[in-house]
């Protein structure tokens, strides 16, 4: 389980905005803040249904973010956002003091900075019944823009009132969103990230909707190692930051804080916070939720002290969304999710723990590869262990639903917890749990196994019919297993399943097809596996994943005797070598061994010691891919074999290749019999943004150009010949494209200060290339919307002949960005169809930052989609430390 933060409730992770807010950068959120209603303080309930109470009163004071109304006998606040204004109206358009007030209302806990009594007008029935049509990550077509603040803008969706605060508006510089927007504006495609039915609200974003936003996001995974640049400091409620243009966010009990210091305190807006670990990527939210704690020094020693089935004792840091608790565990993070509570359905958390109490006998289930312990409650209370040993497989019981999720869903059995994975429930196509499931549900199933280490039992619903057959498990059979966690952490690590009621440990090498990327799997995913070997008790003993994977046949047919495998990586000695006499690789499918004279002693100690991962170039010389066979490769064979591959290619001849594998910005190409060729990413044509949607295309055919052949080193590289410039130039400007119309000479330029900037703007829109991961600068195209006589070639710059532009071109780049930047380009004049002469300047990404300098300035340039920006000392040392040291290395 993912500590029981449900993507379907996001109240856990989604502070409320409070007011009052110290030390940020914009010196009026403070008094704006309240009018972003709906990230606004929780409700309160209230006696009968809040819907039907009516509240009526005087209005004692209008200003333009609220009104006061004095009611029963108190003073009341009502924020602009809660009225039903117009597009464009504020209060003072509609209310004056002393203006009789009667509304239906939904109440809320007082004003957090006044103690004032809140209400709201649009949040009345019918407004719940709308919200339930809603889902968080859907997308909205459009919304309205009602009015804008400091704090972001308040928007009409088909009714319904929802905010986009300002870090997830797309603002530019000193933007705001009152420049930015208009009363009356629409606003087009925004992710839906928050449907709070408690609050009754909506949260909307316009950034986690556009463009390579996904693909970026896909770029992260749980375990990575961040940093982030703070957007929103909520007080005790945490903090939201930019993590190289993704949204992620901090809860409160993930920051380290002194003893009596406040968030506010220790953070502010444009802080750099480095050292974040990723504990969650949210597809739905499309955010990365972080923790400062779980990758503080000696952390993952402390967590490593810990093991399941252990019983301890923490203290209460924070509530979950859900209901469910965080504690402090010596110092490690732990959560208990509501179904491990030890309280009944109609009873609430808050109704039995606060922050700061201390809570004993909590059973430890889960050690996550998120850095934290699940703990439970429940599953240590007295009489637990008597229950569940009552209990006997292949028994029909009927269990209470617990919660309900896209894994399976939770039941309350008597005293004990009961898991009933995805695979074992009856679901009609394309329906998830949680749309068959509602908390409360009686559900019957069958018992199929008993984790008595987590002390779980594991449910079927599908093994209640009776003409269900459960055959004995025979090797190579295909069978389902559920991920309970890693045991290790690290890049590559191995996963421990429960399958036939067996705990079973599966090795990297059998996880992914994938030798560079290999899979992340949450826990309690289910997942297919083939049984490699069984134990005398006929129970599961080795798995492999990868076998059971769709495309495994066809990748396993592609190893015929000959084929190279360039990228052939080194496993560890560990379970993949029984005895010294072979060193196992990995080749994608299946295990390699490379055996007899080619190995002696120091390779085992190779192996054993720090070769694990390395990347060995051999060639295969037998393939059994049965479960018994042995696949022998040789590395000595290779450099004969890749010579002998390599005499059938010639440089500039153009041929059909296989697209194998994509690593950084360079795309591996399968020439044949394993032959890799290699080609910039951006040159494969119909080129979507980001690395990981280059992934998905994987297997593609591509007809290239081969531009060179290294025998010393293996190397091949390859083109695509004019690699579509004119669909470049027909994209317009994108974040590995840049259109200039000139690179001025003399004869064309009225002044000396006017060439020169021109000359900047080339070199700068360069620098930006390679400050980022390289593209193209063309010169000889207007930057302007597409019509004809864009393209004006470069001979419209002026230059008497090719060899003089480069030349000047040449000097320029080496007196505004230094002799670092002389061979991080390539210059080519290509001709497009309508007979124009363009010269491309293809821009390498840079291995250390590349300032321009002129006079007493220097700028930092980096691409963005659409543009060159120079960026601000913040921005440009979190770009730095991103893009030259690593992630969360600053």
């Amino acid at each position: 389980m993912l500590e029981s933060e449900r993507r379907r409730n996001q109240r856990q992770h989604r502070p409320r905005a409070s007011r009052g807010v110290e030390r940020q950068s914009r010196p009026d959120i403070a008094a704006t803040a309240g009018n972003a209603r709906v990230a606004s303080s929780s409700y309160r309930r209230v006696d009968g249904d809040p819907t039907d109470r009516t509240v009526t009163g005087t209005v004692a004071e209008v200003k333009r973010e609220c009104i006061w109304i004095e009611t029963e006998g108190s003073r009341a606040k009502l924020y602009a956002s809660e009225l039903m204004l117009d597009i464009g109206e504020v209060p003072t358009d509609r209310y004056t003091p002393g203006d009789h007030f009667e509304a239906f209302v939904f109440e809320m806990e007082p004003d957090p900075e006044s103690g004032a009594a809140q209400f709201s007008i649009r949040r009345a029935a019918p407004y719940l019944d709308a919200l339930d049509d809603l889902d968080v990550g859907t997308v909205v077509a459009k919304a309205t823009v009602v009015n804008t603040y400091d704090l972001g803008l308040e928007l009409d969706v088909d009714g319904l009132r929802g905010n986009a605060l300002f870090w997830e508006i797309p603002l530019t510089g000193d933007e705001s969103p009152h420049s930015r927007y208009q009363p009356g504006d629409i606003v087009n495609d925004l992710l839906l990230d928050e449907v709070d039915r408690d609050t009754r609200s909506l949260s909307l974003s316009v950034r986690r909707n556009a463009p390579g936003y996904v693909e970026q996001l896909d770029t992260y995974s749980v375990g990575d190692i961040v940093s982030g640049i703070v957007t929103y400091v909520f007080g005790d409620r945490g903090l939201w930051l930019d993590v190289g243009d993704i949204v992620g966010w901090v809860g409160p009990q993930e920051l380290r804080t002194m003893e009596d210091e406040s968030v506010h305190e220790r953070y502010s807006v444009g802080d750099t916070v480095s050292n974040l670990f990723v504990r969650q990527v949210d597809r739905d939210t499309r955010s990365l939720a972080l923790s400062v704690r779980r990758n503080a020094p000696g952390y993952v020693d402390a967590l490593d002290t810990y093991s399941v089935g252990d019983i301890v004792t923490g203290t209460i840091t924070a509530f979950q969304g859900n209901g469910g608790l965080w504690l402090d565990v010596g110092g490690v993070v732990g959560g208990v999710a509501p179904r491990d509570l030890a309280i009944s359905s109609d009873e609430s958390s808050y109704d039995h723990y606060a922050v700061g109490q201390t809570v004993a006998n909590l059973f430890v289930w889960q050690v996550t590869d998120r850095r934290s312990l699940s703990l439970s409650i429940r599953r240590c209370a007295s009489g637990y262990i008597e229950a569940l040993a009552d209990i006997s497989v292949g028994a029909a019981l009927n269990g209470i639903v617990a919660e309900a999720n896209e894994w399976g869903i939770w039941l309350h059995i008597a005293k004990t917890l009961a898991w009933i994975p995805i695979s074992e429930l009856q679901l009609d196509d394309g329906v998830s749990p949680p749309e068959h499931y509602a908390r409360g549900d009686s559900v019957k199933a069958r018992v199929w196994q008993i984790d008595v280490a987590s002390r779980a039992i594991i449910l079927s619903v599908r093994r209640l019919d009776p003409d269900f057959s459960d055959d004995p498990i025979v090797r190579g059979a295909t069978i389902d297993a559920m991920v309970k966690g890693t045991p290790k952490r690290g890049d590559r690590v191995p996963i421990r399943v429960l399958a036939d009621s067996t705990d079973v440990v599966i090795p990297p090498n059998e996880l992914s097809l994938s030798t560079a990327t290999p899979r992340r799997f949450p826990d309690s995913e289910g997942i297919r596996v083939v049984v490699v070997s069984l134990n005398d008790a006929g129970k599961p003993e080795a798995l492999s994943h990868r076998r059971a994977l769709d495309h495994w046949d066809a990748e396993v047919q592609r190893l015929q005797p000959g084929v190279l495998v360039a990228r052939a990586r080194v496993l560890p000695r560990e379970g993949t070598l029984d005895t010294e006499d072979r060193l196992a690789v990995d080749l994608g499918p299946i295990t390699g061994f490379i055996v007899g004279d080619e190995l002696d002693r120091d390779d085992v100690m190779h192996q054993m010691t720090y070769g694990v991962n390395e990347l060995y170039p051999v060639v295969v010389e037998s393939v059994d891919a049965t479960i018994d066979g042995t696949t022998i490769v040789s590395r000595d064979k290779f450099d004969a074999r890749w010579a002998e591959l390599a005499k059938a290619v010639m440089e500039g001849e153009e041929i059909e290749a296989e697209l194998r594998e994509v690593d950084g910005r360079v795309a591996l190409l399968d020439l044949g019999s394993g032959l890799l060729a290699e080609m910039p990413v951006e040159q494969l044509p119909a080129r979507t943004e980001g690395v990981a949607a280059e992934q998905g295309r994987i297997g593609e055919t591509v007809t290239v150009q081969i531009k060179s052949i290294e025998a010393a080193t293996y190397t091949i590289t390859a083109e695509i010949k004019n690699y579509d410039l004119v669909q470049m130039i027909a994209a317009d400007e994108t974040l590995v494209c840049e259109l200039k119309a000139v690179f001025l000479a003399s004869a064309q330029s009225e002044s000396t200060s006017e060439r020169q900037e021109n000359h900047r703007d080339v070199v700068r829109a360069m620098a930006g290339m390679m400050n980022r991961d390289g593209g193209h600068v063309i010169v000889g195209v207007e930057d302007t919307d597409k019509k004809d006589g864009d393209v004006v070639g470069w001979e419209a710059s002026g230059w008497e002949n090719p060899n003089a532009m480069k030349t000047e071109l040449a000097n320029q780049v080496g007196r505004l960005l230094g002799p670092a930047a002389g061979g991080l380009y390539d210059l080519r004049f290509e001709t497009l169809p309508d007979g124009h002469e363009i010269l491309d300047i293809v821009c390498k990404p840079a291995g250390e930052p590349i300032f321009l300098s002129y006079g007493d300035i220097q700028e930092f340039p980096v691409r963005y989609p659409a543009m060159t920006k120079k960026l601000k000392a913040r921005e440009q040392h979190h770009h730095v430390q991103q893009r030259f040291y690593g992630r969360g290395t600053g």
